[in-house]
């Protein structure tokens, strides 16, 4: 399929065919799905009247990596295409811009847009006739007519000796909507795209155990309750259970949270998190699609499949607006032949040109360009335009927590104890550690002085790490080491680290997440729009509970994974559109999910893929900057549409020779490929218009 019409016709193809029902064809993905009664239905029947279209329907299910590979090489080739067209285009409209000027050499424009139209769009012209035949037209049918009419009436009016020719409009009309098709294409590919992250995560090959020794196997040909190893250093290739080991697994990219979580036996692990520094024995309790990451992906592809305003917009206006016209530029001949005019085939000829689409399919597009050209520039980047349509209509912002409200590091908020005695101590034991709560304790504490030597130092998976400083052991790690230890316990609603002999506590280490820098300033920001803000996190009640109420926000919900994240998202759309922030992969889906999902530019790669807007700096400041951006756009949007819609709401009447009779007004097929440029510049200027506004 090659334009979001190509999925109407497709449909109705379909409908045509007997025993099938509840088609949907998406464009975006290029998918076909439907119900089918299998004692009437004739899939061969179906293939063959899609093909007499153009379309190939196949029933395997592509591989995601094959789509990639697929969709790729195909862009590539448009693009090394696109490439030669300014050759012929540029000539075209220099010449084309002579007019009735006796040396603008038709014959030489005669020949550039039959290169243009002939074979740069053949695909368009292919398409169109084929369609033609099963009695279905999409706006490739209004490129395609427009184009050829306009070739074979300056042809015509060469040969008769006129000078008035518009080859320029049989040309330039596909070199337009040949950008238009390779940036909508390239779009659609970065979406994909999105998905490779997160199938980078998913191990191809995994140790299976088999008795008493070890072979690799493609995960694919694992089955539940097979036995696998999993090396220290290695992503977990199965959701499982742990049979054998101990060690501490980096799951942000599954929760979100930074700090690494301590697994033993009968603990439950995730596909694609990071073992730490221990093996482990895994029992497979799911793989694939099945597994948590698998759903994750499957989850995501659901919602890129989902149809979209524009492509709604797109299907109303192939079928109103393409037959329309073609209708209206009959009625128009057969009208002005009935009352002897000799100007009917000029007047008929008149409507088809002068309602070329150009202006309509530059409106979207520029003001999509210049806005995002705009953004880049402070600091935003736009991925989905519909973001920009969207942002007047968000009601909700779902927020996450670590890495987007706050830094996601762990910052020494008190040290409690003996300090001035054991600081050093704590220093010198400190460094030898490699959990982020030790770097942040580095980072706090700094250097002060000599560091004490310590001896027999070791690092305890999941506790922390002890050593002998002048003939006395000293631990620092968890709380609940410390109870192991002494028999005494901690209790603390925050995050804690603790030095300890063997008997005494001698510091306790409290931490937070420190706010991430202009997040106050923000949630008040979107108070101020009417906007209702919630909290969704990975991370303890007590923790989020904390946060909420110094933000003054409401809501919130804690130790959340990621489908649940995405039924929250779900559930506030009930009551308006949501905007989702996030930075980690966990968030992947509920950005999807979300009417416009916001990452940033420290985000995890998935989640950046999977966001709407990105934002590059300012950190989540960086939100007023887009709501400003959304309504120049929209502003900008609406002028162009003004432009497009107003242009043939006035030019089409003058074409088809209303204003005739009374005031001898007429245009020529020249005229009215002049006035078609002119609405096409005036959306160009509108769009440009957009540059000189301020954002901040």
């Amino acid at each position: 399929m090659t334009c979001a019409g190509c999925a109407q016709s497709a449909v109705s193809i379909a409908q045509g065919s007997k025993g099938i029902y509840d088609i949907s064809v998406k464009y975006a993905s290029q998918s076909f799905a439907a119900t089918i009664e299998e004692e009437t239905f004739n899939l061969d029947e179906l293939q063959k009247k899609l093909a007499q279209a153009g379309y190939t329907l196949d029933t395997e299910k592509e591989s995601l990596n094959n789509r990639l590979s697929r969709e790729r090489l195909e862009l590539k080739k448009q693009f090394f295409e696109l490439l030669i067209v300014p050759l012929f285009a540029i000539p075209l409209l220099y010449l084309g811009m002579g007019h009735t000027n006796e040396h603008s050499f038709p014959w030489a424009q005669a020949i550039l847009a039959l290169i243009l139209s002939g074979f740069f769009g053949r695909k368009i012209h292919g398409k169109a006739f084929r369609l033609l035949k099963l009695g279905a037209v999409n706006m490739d049918t209004l490129i395609s007519l427009g184009s050829i009419t306009a070739f074979f009436y300056s042809m015509y009016n060469g040969i008769a000796g006129e000078q008035d020719v518009y080859f320029e409009s049989a040309g330039l009309l596909i070199a337009f909507i040949l950008i238009g098709k390779y940036l909508e294409e390239r779009g659609k590919l970065q979406n994909v795209k999105a998905l490779e992250s997160l199938l980078d995560l998913q191990p191809k090959l995994a140790i299976k155990i088999i008795e008493e020794t070890t072979l690799s196997t493609p995960v694919y040909e694992l089955e539940v309750d097979d036995y696998v190893l999993v090396k220290p250093g290695e992503r977990i290739p199965v959701d499982g259970i742990v049979m054998e080991g101990f060690s501490n697994i980096d799951e942000s990219s599954f929760t979100g949270e930074p700090n690494p979580v301590a697994k033993e036996k009968d603990s439950q692990v995730w596909t694609g998190t990071l073992n730490g520094d221990g093996a482990l024995t895994i029992k497979v309790v799911s793989t694939g699609k099945l597994s948590a990451l698998g759903g994750i992906i499957e989850a995501v592809l659901k919602t890129q499949e989902q149809e979209t305003k524009a492509e709604q917009l797109t299907d109303r206006i192939s079928k109103i607006f393409v037959p329309s016209i073609l209708v209206l530029s009959l009625l128009t001949g057969m009208f002005w032949f009935y009352f002897g005019e000799p100007l009917w085939f000029v007047f008929a000829i008149n409507v088809l040109v002068i309602a070329c689409p150009c202006a309509l399919g530059l409106a979207t597009p520029l003001a999509v360009v210049a806005a995002t050209g705009k953004a880049a520039k402070s600091g935003v980047l736009v991925k989905n335009a519909t973001a920009l349509e969207k942002a007047k209509e968000i009601r909700h912002i779902l927020w996450d927590k670590t890495g987007t409200l706050t830094t996601g590091k762990p910052a020494v908020l008190e040290l409690k104890g003996d300090i001035t005695t054991y600081k050093n101590v704590l220093i010198s034991l400190n460094k030898y550690g490699s959990h982020p709560l030790n770097k942040g304790m580095q980072q706090y504490l700094g250097f002060q002085g000599g560091l004490l030597k310590v001896r027999k130092l070791r690092a305890i998976a999941g506790k922390g790490i002890q050593g002998n400083i002048d003939g006395e052991t000293y631990y620092l790690g968890s709380p609940k080491w410390y109870q192991e230890i002494t028999g005494k316990s901690i209790q603390s609603d925050k995050t804690t680290s603790v030095l300890f002999s063997s008997k005494n506590l001698l510091i306790t280490v409290l931490f937070d997440d420190s706010l991430a820098a202009g997040a106050t300033e923000i949630i008040e920001h979107a108070k101020g729009l009417g906007i209702k803000n919630v909290i969704i996190s990975g991370d303890k009640e007590a923790v989020v509970k904390k946060l909420s109420k110094r933000l003054d926000i409401d809501e919130f919900f804690s130790e959340m994974l990621p489908l649940e994240k995405e039924e929250q998202v779900k559930y506030y759309k009930k009551y308006g559109s949501v905007l989702m922030a996030g930075d980690g992969i966990n968030d992947t889906v509920a950005l999807s999910s979300a009417d416009v999902g916001l990452s940033f530019a420290s985000a995890s790669e998935a989640a950046q893929q999977n966001a709407d807007i990105v934002i590059m700096h300012e950190g989540v400041l960086g939100l007023k900057l887009y709501f400003k951006l959304a309504h120049l756009f929209r502003t900008t949007l609406r002028g162009n549409l003004v432009w497009a819609f107003g242009y043939n709401a006035l030019a089409i009447p003058i074409a088809a020779g209303l204003l005739h009779p009374t005031f001898g007004i007429k245009l020529t097929p020249m005229i009215a490929s002049i006035a078609m440029s002119v609405s096409s510049i005036g959306v160009v200027l509108n769009s440009l218009k957009l540059h000189l506004k301020p954002l901040k």
